[in-house]
């Protein structure tokens, strides 16, 4: 049979919600790549629908936030309802916000997991780089031996694809494509790791879950709020309003066949049964449905692989671990999956980085992947075993209480490696930032326009890497000079090509200042003769608290000096890298020497 051969960087297999984050961080880079699914449209209705606080973040740093809030519904308050001993009736036991207010400037949001990957796919649209090919199955995977010869060497995964609809008998429908890397996004039973045998770690579970997507007619006074509900005779569900009207329902179905249909088939029943077992559930509460989106019935089944990289391959999302629904989990660690691994593979595709930066995909990832695998066991152990009563230890509100931070995403803390220098770092200059956590945002203030913008706003998802200085107070005795001592060393060693700022394809160092000065008492021609020498174009802000809003805040809550100041290296992907003083320029070139810059390849 004939076929094509073509050649790219990094090929990306499965658009679900993984593989389109892998292609929108892949879009920042002057990189080729390629997304394929076998699917010949995205997903149209159901599956997945939590967005937390720190996937918002996420989104928010390529633009696209305000896009998902205004279609997404909001998740403020959550409401936990046991039954009543005499009538068996459930009631009410509490009603509070569905998470600490302070973990993030982003609530958990809920959207359809279709509305998502359109947001997505948009954006990949406005970047015009990559975009989706559907209809495309990859059928065979080679992993060419070193010794051979021409482009085996420098493309070394070869996989055959061919049309979906099993046309390839067409000359043109058979390709075969070589790529330097391959993400494989392509979901719970992945073919990719299929190919490779990839060993998996598996709990074992017997449990059963009904889930719905209906316009609902009830009384039932919480409809519009997160419910956990434990009713008599075992039954136990969780409700989750959700956008246009729609609510979902999970149920636990005590045994069941796997069922996964497109929509309701009344032959069958199981839809009604779902109806009649959610009424049973909210007695005395009636419930039925002007309409149903979608539904669906499944068994729980967790399990994660051993090996979250093979040579050039690397599994992302569902295609690296599978567990139950309940926490909200599955589309936000899938897409913090690739949001973690896309820029390391593409800063190695661009030699900028040393790759063995790509070893702490596996280091980072799969432990984040272990404590989900033991929230969910937990989790589901307290809907359907557990007690709604105030100081129960293994209910639902005690185990999303000790979890508040991971369920948010916002507690995701990296290990110590080449890109978490603990040994180099000073903490003590900024006591309340922990490495290797995401840096949380504060309001500041543009010294030159008097704009009020959320730190993270110049955190963007562009590929760089952020150098933020904390000069402190500039009225303060010695602390301009300090400042002007920092910038001639910074700018001498970066036109010294110890600190480059850009590779053969991107820039890759922004820098931000911010003081904690009074804007208005720092003159813009000031700053502009301190950094006269400085080579790479600081933006400026204060740290003000004399502005509307909660302005003011950033020294302290980093616990940073304000006569001492310090230096922070945030990771392309928001994470901090490393900390320290901000005389301490040949640490700072000691962290950057570590992996930046060694032109190889392996």
């Amino acid at each position: 049979m004939a076929r094509r051969d073509s050649y790219t960087d990094l090929l990306i297999i499965g658009a679900g919600p993984a593989g389109l984050m892998a292609a929108c961080w892949a879009s920042q880079y002057a990189i080729k790549t390629r997304l394929i699914d076998q699917k010949s449209e995205r997903t149209a209705a159901g599956h997945a629908d939590g967005i937390n606080s720190r996937t918002m973040e996420i989104l928010d740093s390529f633009g696209v936030a305000d896009t998902v809030l205004h279609q997404a519904a909001g998740n403020m308050d959550a409401a936990y309802w046991g039954p009543e001993e005499q009538t068996g009736n459930i009631r009410r036991i509490k009603c509070q916000p569905s998470q600490p207010q302070e973990l993030s400037r982003f609530d958990q949001m809920l959207l359809n997991q279709g509305a998502i990957e359109q947001i997505l796919i948009d954006y990949l649209g406005s970047k015009a780089r990559v975009h989706v090919e559907r209809g495309r199955k990859a059928e065979k995977l080679r992993l060419p031996s070193h010794s051979d010869q021409g482009n085996n060497n420098e493309y070394p995964v070869h996989v055959r694809v061919v049309a979906a609809d099993g046309e390839d008998g067409q000359p043109d429908n058979a390709e075969v494509i070589h790529t330097r890397y391959l993400i494989a996004c392509d979901g719970a039973r992945s073919w990719t790791s299929a190919q490779l045998k990839i060993d998996s770690d598996i709990w074992n579970t017997e449990s059963t879950w009904g889930v719905m997507d209906i316009i609902p007619e009830t009384d039932f006074p919480d409809i519009q709020r997160a419910c956990a509900i434990q009713a008599g005779d075992g039954l136990s569900m969780m409700v989750v309003p959700r956008e246009n009207n729609l609510v979902r329902f999970y149920l636990h179905m005590n045994g069941g066949e796997e069922r996964s249909p497109n929509g309701p088939d009344k032959s069958e029943g199981s839809l009604e049964d779902l109806i009649d077992m959610a009424e049973k559930t909210l007695k005395p509460y009636k419930l039925s449905y002007k309409h149903c989106d979608w539904w669906s019935i499944y068994p729980i089944g967790r399990r994660l692989i051993k090996q979250y990289r093979s040579d050039r391959i690397f599994f992302a999302g569902d295609a690296a671990h599978t567990h139950s629904p309940k926490g909200g989990q599955g589309m936000n660690i899938s897409m913090q999956d690739t949001y973690n691994l896309v820029w390391k593979v593409a800063a190695v595709i661009t030699e900028s980085i040393d790759p063995a930066i790509l070893e702490t995909y596996q280091s980072e990832r799969r432990p984040e992947a272990e404590q989900l695998m033991e929230f969910d066991t937990r989790l589901v152990y307290a809907y359907e075993e557990g007690s709604m009563e105030d100081g129960s230890e293994d209910g639902v509100e005690a185990v999303r209480d000790k979890y508040a931070g991971f369920m948010a995403g916002v507690a995701v803390t990296y290990p110590p490696s080449i890109l978490v220098d603990k040994g180099e770092s000073n903490t003590a200059v900024a006591r309340n930032i922990q490495l290797g956590k995401r840096l949380p945002s504060y309001l500041i203030v543009g010294q030159e326009d008097g704009c009020v913008v959320h730190l993270a706003k110049k955190l963007n998802s562009n590929g760089c890497w952020k150098l933020l200085i904390f000069p402190g107070d500039l009225h303060h005795l010695g602390v301009l000079d300090r400042l002007s001592v920092f910038a001639n060393d910074f700018s001498g060693r970066i036109n010294n090509h110890l600190i480059p700022q850009s590779s053969k394809n991107s820039k890759l160092l922004e820098t931000l200042l911010i003081h904690s000065s009074p804007r208005a008492s720092i003159s813009q021609s000031q700053l502009l003769t301190t950094f006269h020498q400085f080579d790479t174009d600081a933006t400026v802000f204060a740290d003000d608290p004399l502005y509307d809003g909660d302005t003011g805040q950033v020294y302290e809550q980093y616990g940073i000096d304000k006569q001492k100041g310090c230096l922070i290296v945030c990771r392309p992907d928001q994470h901090v890298g490393w900390i320290g003083a901000i005389e301490d320029i040949e640490g700072l070139e000691k962290y950057f020497s570590k992996f930046l810059f060694r032109k190889k390849r392996t």
